[in-house]
C-alpha cells in the first residue's frame, strides 16, 4: 500500500516520520500526472508546490492553523492531503471538485480564491480577527512571485507590521504565466 493512500487528512501526514515526505511528495506527483491527464487541469503550477502544501501540512496544525492559498490553481497537492484525494477524477467536473480552493468544499478551505494577488491581506485581515477573538492560532499567506507584485499583495504587506503568529511564504518559482517582466 502507497503512503498517499493512508493520507486522508493532514493529521495522518504529520504521523508520518520526516524521512518519508519525499516519497510522499512523489506519489502526489504521480498520482497528479494520472488523473490530470484524464480530467485536465493546472499540471506545472501543481507539480511546483507539491513539497510546498506537504511541508505546510506537515508543519503547521490545520485546519485550526490557516493556510490562504493566493493562486487557487496551485492548490491541488493541498486538496489531495486535504481529504479530497478519492474525488480527484471529478475535479473541474459538473458537480465534481473545484479547481480551486473553496470553503463549501472543505474547512481546510479557508478563502476562495482563483488567481492572484490576495493572499497576504486576506490572511493580515483573518489575523486581526483571530486576535480581536482571543485566538492564537497561526496563518499563514502562500504568494507566488507573480503576484507579489500586485497592489493588494504590497498594500498587505505594508501593513502587516505588528502582525503575530502571522507568516507570509514567497514561491519564488521565478516564473509567472510567462516570464515576469
Amino acid at each position: 500500500m502507497s503512503l498517499l493512500e493512508n493520507i486522508n487528512i493532514p493529521a495522518d501526514l504529520r504521523a508520518l516520520p520526516e524521512t518519508v515526505l519525499p516519497n510522499v511528495c512523489a506519489e502526489i506527483r504521480a498520482f497528479m500526472i494520472e488523473r490530470l491527464a484524464q480530467t485536465g487541469g493546472h499540471f506545472a503550477s501543481n507539480l511546483g508546490t507539491v513539497e510546498l502544501a506537504v511541508a505546510l501540512h506537515y508543519v503547521f496544525d490545520t485546519p485550526a492553523d490557516d493556510i490562504v492559498w493566493d493562486t487557487g490553481h496551485q492548490a491541488y497537492a493541498h486538496k489531495m492531503l486535504t481529504g479530497r484525494r478519492k474525488q480527484f477524477g471529478t475535479l473541474r467536473q459538473h458537480h465534481g471538485l473545484s479547481g480551486f480552493p473553496t470553503p463549501e468544499e472543505s474547512p481546510y478551505d479557508v478563502f476562495a480564491v482563483g488567481h492572484a494577488g490576495t493572499s497576504i491581506s486576506v490572511a493580515l485581515g483573518l489575523a486581526k480577527a483571530r486576535n480581536v477573538q482571543g485566538r492564537a492560532h497561526h496563518i499563514v499567506a502562500i504568494i507566488g512571485d507573480g503576484a507579489l507584485t500586485s497592489g493588494l499583495a504590497l498594500e498587505g504587506l505594508n501593513n502587516a507590521h505588528g502582525a503575530t503568529r502571522f507568516l507570509v511564504v514567497l514561491n519564488d518559482n521565478k516564473m509567472s504565466i510567462s516570464p515576469t517582466i
